[in-house]
């Protein structure tokens, strides 16, 4: 196989194949874990931004996830009813309302396959080199970039 039929099948397989794959696969592993506490996988993506992102107000997740402010406040209200998710007022101002995560039987029963993740893909990393990591590392964000534009123009298509 010549070098440049070589590197179309990995474009290929590596830019269609394996994406569509990861992509299925990180779909179906969230909803499996959403379904143990009676929620969707979007309501848990919108508490995975509570986690990462901290002070997170309604609108902020709306923004964040292109979603609108009423189907957060839907997810929200999921969240809180099955216990991973509560409104609290900040402190510094009063009409500033927060989505903090919850320590609850439902956040226990989910964080060992989270945990269980992070725990495999962190030795799964240990055997890239610090160049192979940089090179990840781009193309993830890269690809986050991509599909960030794909669901703003899927979005925009929708407001015609």
């Amino acid at each position: 196989m010549t070098a440049s039929r070589k590197r179309k099948e990995l474009e290929h397989v590596v830019g269609s194949q394996l994406g569509r794959e990861l992509g299925a696969r990180g779909i179906l592993f969230h909803q499996a874990v959403a379904s143990l506490v009676g929620v969707s996988a979007t309501d848990l993506k919108c508490l995975d931004y509570v986690d990462r992102v901290g002070d997170v107000t309604a609108g902020d997740l709306a923004r964040l996830t292109g979603l609108t402010t009423g189907a957060i406040t839907a997810a929200i209200d999921r969240l809180e009813k099955v216990g991973l998710a509560r409104r609290e007022r900040s402190e510094v101002d009063r009409r500033k309302v927060f989505i903090r995560l919850c320590q609850s039987p439902a956040m226990a029963r989910i964080a060992p396959f989270y945990e269980a993740l992070g725990r495999e893909s962190a030795q799964m990393i240990t055997r890239y080199s610090m160049r192979e990591l940089e090179i990840i590392k781009d193309f993830c964000e890269r690809c986050i970039e991509i599909m960030r534009r794909q669901t703003e123009a899927v979005q925009a298509s929708t407001k015609r």
